[in-house]
């Protein structure tokens, strides 16, 4: 059906559901009398929602400078990278921050430049450290576990990685300086 609305100032609004997409047909009439240019011709769209404001605003203690990556894991954990503080939110399922992972540096358990951010089937953290090319995998405790990756453009070294994803026992990394994708074993 149609849904006719008087806007209060002589005008009129109508809304309708279509049958199909694509070019169409509108006749208008007013007490059975067409209106001037009656039938017009329409395009028919689909109509998707507008996300106008977002329902809730996380910044976990309140310092978060520059998110990058973001990974939920099966339980509803998310971890966020933090690019300018070098370190790693995680967030229980109530979006409540639960730890704090990495500092600045070049050691075992440190950023610099965290980018991306992925879970595997275990609940493991893997973090794309950007300028120390390297991944390291963190327990979700936040344990460090483990580092793969080293600079350069040889099998098994990394230049800049950005985005990582773990999928399947298999950790692929958006090598970005080296224009390649690097897949690794888990």
């Amino acid at each position: 059906g149609v849904e006719v609305r008087d806007n209060d100032d002589g005008s009129y609004m109508a809304s309708f559901v279509a049958e199909q997409f694509g070019e169409a047909k509108l006749s208008v009439s007013i007490n059975g009398q067409p209106l001037k240019g009656s039938p017009y011709s329409i395009v028919v769209g689909r109509n998707y929602p507008a996300i106008v404001k977002p329902s809730k605003i996380v910044n976990g203690n309140g310092s978060m400078s520059c998110p990058e990556g973001i990974a939920f894991n099966k339980d509803g954990m998310w971890a966020v990278a933090d690019w300018s503080n070098h370190c790693v939110y995680l967030f229980d399922d109530r979006d409540e921050l639960v730890r704090t992972i990495g500092s600045y540096g070049s050691s075992d358990g440190q950023f610099n430049h965290p980018r991306g951010v992925s879970f595997d089937s275990h609940n493991h953290l893997y973090v794309s450290d950007c300028y120390n090319d390297r991944i390291q995998k963190f327990d979700i405790h936040g344990n460090y576990l483990l580092k793969f990756g080293s600079e350069g453009s040889s099998d098994g070294q990394l230049k800049h990685p950005f985005g990582v994803v773990v999928h399947n026992d298999k950790v692929y990394v958006a090598d970005s300086n080296n224009n390649r994708i690097s897949v690794f074993q888990t």
